[in-house]
Formats: C-alpha cells, sequence, structure tokens
C-alpha cells in the first residue's frame, strides 16, 4: 500500500523532475502525494521522495522533494516556509 499525503503550499514551491533531474514548480494550492523510493543518478543510493503530478511546459511531470527535506515538516504547518505536509487517512475502497 502505498503512503499518500496533503502537501498544501501558500506559494509555489521548487522540485525536481523525478525523470529528467530539471528544476520544475510545484503550484500553489493542495495537492495529493504519494512516497516514491526513487535511484537517484550517479550510482547514488536510492532515496524516499514526495511525489506530485504536475504541468510543466504543457506536458505532466513528476515533481519530487527529497524525503530528507519534507519529512521534517510533515503534520506541521510552518508560516514561514508557507507549508504544510500531513499523511492523508483515507478509507479502503
Amino acid at each position: 500500500m502505498e503512503e499518500t499525503f496533503r502537501l498544501d503550499l501558500n506559494q509555489s514551491w521548487e522540485a525536481i523532475d523525478i525523470k529528467t533531474g530539471q528544476e520544475v514548480f510545484i503550484p500553489q494550492g493542495s495537492h495529493k502525494a504519494i512516497r516514491m523510493l526513487i535511484k537517484c543518478p550517479r550510482d547514488q543510493p536510492e532515496e524516499n521522495y514526495l511525489v506530485v503530478t504536475v504541468q510543466h511546459e504543457g506536458n505532466l511531470v513528476l515533481a519530487g522533494l527529497r524525503e530528507a527535506y519534507w519529512r521534517q515538516w510533515e503534520g506541521h504547518h510552518i508560516p514561514e516556509l508557507r507549508v504544510t505536509i500531513r499523511e492523508m487517512k483515507e478509507k479502503p475502497h
């Protein structure tokens, strides 16, 4: 079962396209995100990312935030960063 989260942003937030490594932005608003294990380039170990589907240059891309970066925010609203991340408690279907 994948972990899902709600990512609430009061401003656009910089992330990376997990397929190309390019910089992309997650737009302001509320987004459903999932936790994904992703193999990093250059023979680095796999790492967890919080991933959101976003529109970038007319295409849908997977924008990711490294777990080491976002885990410290989970369950908290941090006004200085204008971000809230919390685990979603959805009922199984």
